[in-house]
């Protein structure tokens, strides 16, 4: 089942704001399946819908991998989205991608993100198959030893071990342009999913660095946005 919401609806992504005054178009069925552990949602082409309501707790944390496998040159925007965003009809949208082509990103939501039980995927459009995977509060095990880590876009590292005391991060991005996207690296307790640091937000500058004082020993994982091409190091 597909839920429709005709009429205007204004989507706003990342403290920004869009409108969209034609009625839902689909053509191809969103589906939902859900465990205690995971949730997967998976769609095709459409236009302004949504998807039917999911249970997600207030008292977890989420990796959400997201996958679009639609032709070289198309649009896929997909969003989370509350049943109060949708009925109030004014939204404030946790983007989940904005890309022109084939792509696969992840993001977490930090444990105290979550702020209501039920929610939906948005799609703004899509114009070939996507998948959201969500993943609850996923054990740490195995730990990598790497520290290192390195990729490109929207990724979630491996988890790693951190000691009590200071550890410093070296974060380095290769941006293509000036609009490229700007490099945001959090650093999460992979053991409560509580958010510990943002190591660097909205950065332009090819190199950054942080220093971060670890209160307990225990498994950590970042969550890198932007940067185009990346790497983010640490050290004790």
């Amino acid at each position: 089942m597909i839920r429709k919401y005709p009429g205007f609806i204004v989507v706003a992504a990342i403290l920004s704001a869009a409108t969209a005054f034609s009625k839902p178009v689909v053509t191809d069925n969103i589906t939902v399946s859900q465990t205690a552990e995971k949730v997967v949602i998976t769609g095709g082409r459409g236009k302004r819908i949504a998807s039917e309501k999911f249970a997600l707790s207030k008292d977890g944390w989420y990796i959400i991998k997201t996958s679009y496998t639609g032709a070289e040159i198309s649009t896929c925007q997909l969003s989370l989205v509350t049943q109060d965003m949708i009925t109030a009809k004014q939204t404030f949208v946790v983007m989940l991608t904005n890309w022109m082509g084939p792509n696969t990103t992840e993001k977490i939501l930090h444990q105290g993100s979550v702020k209501s039980e039920d929610h939906m995927i948005y799609v703004d459009e899509a114009e070939g198959p996507w998948t959201v995977e969500i993943l609850k509060s996923p054990k740490p095990t195995p730990v990598s030893g790497d520290t290192t880590f390195s990729g490109t876009t929207n990724k979630v590292t491996p988890f790693f071990h951190l000691k009590a005391g200071s550890a410093k991060f070296t974060m380095n991005q290769k941006r293509k342009g000036q609009f490229s996207p700007r490099l945001e690296v959090n650093l999460i307790n992979a053991d409560t999913g509580a958010h510990v640091s943002n190591l660097s937000h909205n950065a332009v500058q090819p190199t950054q660095n942080a220093t971060v004082e670890i209160r307990e020993a225990g498994n950590y994982i970042l969550e890198v946005i932007g940067g185009d091409t990346w790497d983010v190091s640490y050290t004790q």
